[in-house]
């Protein structure tokens, strides 16, 4: 798969590609060591962060657009 960086997606994917797994977890506030945590690869780590900054994303435009 090949990431564009020009998109909003890719710009995303980007910056989280170079943090450590560690350092995704904490940003989807997933227990570290937590026994009980499913298994997520990296690449569906970084999906749920881009997923998660592109829904704030339309939230804020959206209110933008109600006030």
């Amino acid at each position: 798969m090949m990431i564009d960086p020009r998109t909003p997606i890719g710009k995303a994917t980007l910056r989280y590609r170079g943090l450590p797994t560690r350092h995704l977890l904490s940003l989807l506030r997933l227990g570290v060591a937590d026994s009980e945590r499913p298994y997520y690869s990296r690449d569906e780590l970084i999906a749920m962060l881009v997923d998660r900054d592109l829904n704030n994303q339309l939230r804020r435009a959206f209110a933008k657009l109600e006030s």
